[in-house]
């Protein structure tokens, strides 16, 4: 595997080269419309996972839009083979968000999924998330210095991310920027430190009033921290 991060995507307004991956025309096409309404620009449309795999060499996209069904296998399989050469944000198009899929699609690297059929400003809701991760990843991959860690890590900074947004109500950005600055304070690892929170839960989990001590702490770390309250 390559140990080179690509380029970032920066700002999700910024214009985008998106590779669609797409065995249907009406669905393609419809997505080719949103995006190019949203302002960014369609590389290529690969109808299976072979093409996909070599357009995402040879174009070096910003974003791939791949399909719950790209064949020969599926959109999961085929993203497996993309992220084994290249690291670029993807999001999968799904017919039902199930638990399996959403978390096989999470191992396997992919960043975001949108439900379709989709609005514009639900696709632009996705691009935003797998910009917004893959941003995420690359400071896993600048701080193990090793592709295959940071990939092995996101899944478990992704967990302890959601423990934190629902205990302590905060958006996704402050969820991952409290775990920084834990990682900064301990000398550990972003990984290690997500990995020591879910482990703790896990350790308390049905003791309610344990866990509302732990809450108060863990508000009372945040608010001392800065880290500014989720707006509504």
């Amino acid at each position: 595997m390559s140990t080179k991060i690509a380029r970032s995507t920066g700002a999700l307004l910024r214009p985008l080269n998106v590779l669609i991956a797409e065995e249907k025309d009406l669905v393609a096409g419809h997505l080719t419309t949103q995006l190019e309404g949203l302002g960014h620009r369609i590389l290529a449309v690969a109808r299976d996972g072979h093409a996909l795999v070599e357009a995402a060499g040879r174009l070096h996209p910003d974003l791939i839009l791949l399909d719950q069904h790209v064949p020969p296998l599926d959109g999961i399989e085929a993203a497996k083979a993309v992220l084994a050469r290249y690291v670029i944000p993807l999001v999968l198009l799904i017919d039902y968000p199930a638990a399996d899929l959403v978390g096989r699609a999470q191992e396997a690297g992919i960043l975001s999924y949108l439900l379709w059929p989709a609005d514009a400003k639900a696709l632009e809701s996705a691009i935003g998330v797998a910009l917004t991760r893959y941003r995420e990843l690359q400071v896993l991959c600048a701080e193990s210095g090793d592709l295959r860690q940071a990939l092995q890590a996101r899944p478990v900074v992704e967990r302890a991310k959601k423990l934190l947004m629902r205990r302590l109500d905060l958006a996704e950005a402050d969820a991952f920027g409290y775990l920084r600055r834990q990682s900064w304070g301990t000398m550990t690892s972003l990984g290690e430190v997500a990995g020591s929170l879910l482990e703790a839960e896990q350790l308390l989990f049905g003791k309610p009033d344990v866990l509302g001590w732990i809450d108060t702490i863990l508000t009372a770390l945040t608010r001392a921290e800065g880290v500014p309250p989720r707006l509504a």
